[in-house]
């Protein structure tokens, strides 16, 4: 085949191809759309940098801000703990107490009323003490009866716990004049006296029991003592 037949066999195969789908218009289009999302993702990535950095310094800050918030709370507390002698710090996991109403003639915060010059427990504390601790009432009304019979008058701070058992829903109370012991004890059960020992009931039914031991000028008025207060209990 030579070349002029070759040749016209391209120009009608060229000229039986179909049209193109797209122009130049299409092509400037399609470079402007590419141009414009290029713009876009770098925009964005911008923004994403700067938001993180934001981000960064504000957290840094917060974090620095509560070690500063730390220090300051720690140094304050140390200035708290420097007071003076007289005061003292109070420990962390020690709350503060009020002062016990141990003097007498203090109103008890449960409630019970003290006279004034008793001594002993309230009656709460008495229910558990027997012939451990002086009974407060029970010191105050011998403490009565003794200072009628004997000088200088008795007072109810004199008051020792007995030196015997009982139980603890027992009440007792002891004075010591000139060498002798008086002992009185109320209780609603059972109780071993010593020799000697007078025993009459009181005004609620319980048992009393007022003895001596030693020698004295009050020796062998155990009985007197005994009416005296039965009826006060």
């Amino acid at each position: 085949m030579d070349e002029q037949k070759l040749a016209g066999l391209f120009r009608d195969a060229a000229h039986d191809a179909p049209p193109a789908s797209f122009d130049a218009g299409d092509v400037r289009t399609a470079s402007r759309r590419a141009t414009l999302r290029r713009r876009n993702s770098i925009a964005v990535g911008t923004t994403l940098v700067v938001v993180l950095g934001m981000g960064g310094v504000v957290v840094g800050n917060g974090w620095f801000g509560a070690n500063t918030s730390n220090e300051a709370g720690t140094g304050q507390a140390q200035d708290n703990a420097a007071q003076s002698p007289l005061t003292g710090p109070i420990a962390p996991n020690q709350s503060a107490q009020p002062p016990a109403n141990d003097f007498p003639g203090s109103v008890s915060t449960q409630g019970d009323t003290a006279s004034p010059g008793s001594t002993g427990l309230t009656p709460g504390e008495r229910a558990v003490q027997g012939c451990a601790a002086v009974d407060r009432e029970l010191a105050d009304a011998l403490a009565s009866e003794l200072s009628v019979s004997s000088q200088p008058s008795v007072s109810p701070e004199d008051a020792k716990p007995p030196l015997v058992t009982c139980s603890p829903d027992s009440r007792s109370a002891m004075f010591t004049i000139d060498g002798l012991s008086i002992t009185a004890i109320v209780t609603p059960q059972s109780f071993e006296a010593p020799s000697g020992a007078e025993k009459v009931k009181t005004a609620k039914g319980q048992d009393l029991y007022v003895f001596t031991q030693g020698d004295g000028e009050l020796k062998g008025k155990a009985r007197q003592f005994a009416d005296a207060l039965a009826p006060r209990f």
